[in-house]
């Protein structure tokens, strides 16, 4: 049979132990005589790096937050200086509509006047043209009245003929 120590593998032969031992102290005692200084500056160097570049990254954020509340407050002032200026603007058209309209209400009422005193007018000249052409017709009846004074059928008869005469004359030609 084949004779296996199993205790000599289980447990480490000590001198090996003492060996791994010693140099594991050798070599820790070289690191920290000649590395660890080294090491731990540049750890702390990168240390300070780092917080600096988070210190500045904390810096430009809060910068960041204090352009973007400045620009949100320009943003405020001109949505309000907008608002100002278009009602401003709508209170001026209303005064110019107003007046356009107040305007064009008395040139209205000029040429509405003007209109009145035109036809009052033509109605006086039309009255006058109407009492001339009366007084002529009655003086031209009274013309042919005198000249064919007969009796009263006949004056009758005359009357008509002239009636129907003048009314031929005046007819609107159409």
């Amino acid at each position: 049979m084949i004779d296996i120590d199993i205790i000599g593998q289980l447990l480490p032969n000590p001198v090996t132990m003492l060996v791994q031992l010693c140099s594991t102290l050798v070599l820790f005692l070289v690191v920290k005589k000649f590395l660890w200084n080294s090491v731990v500056n540049m750890l702390d160097k990168r240390s300070e790096a780092m917080q600096s570049e988070l210190n500045e990254a904390e810096m430009l954020k809060k910068q960041a937050e204090m352009a973007n509340e400045e620009a949100k407050k320009q943003l405020k002032e001109a949505s309000d200086t907008s608002k100002m200026i278009v009602a401003k603007a709508e209170n001026e058209g209303k005064a110019v509509k107003e007046q356009l309209l107040a305007s064009a209400k008395k040139e209205a009422e000029d040429k509405l006047a003007s209109a009145r005193r035109e036809i009052e007018y033509e109605k006086k000249q039309m009255r006058s043209e109407m009492i001339s052409e009366m007084v002529e017709v009655a003086m031209v009846a009274t013309e042919k009245l005198i000249q064919e004074k007969a009796d009263a059928k006949e004056d009758q008869a005359a009357i008509e003929r002239f009636v129907k005469e003048i009314s031929e004359l005046h007819e609107p030609v159409n």
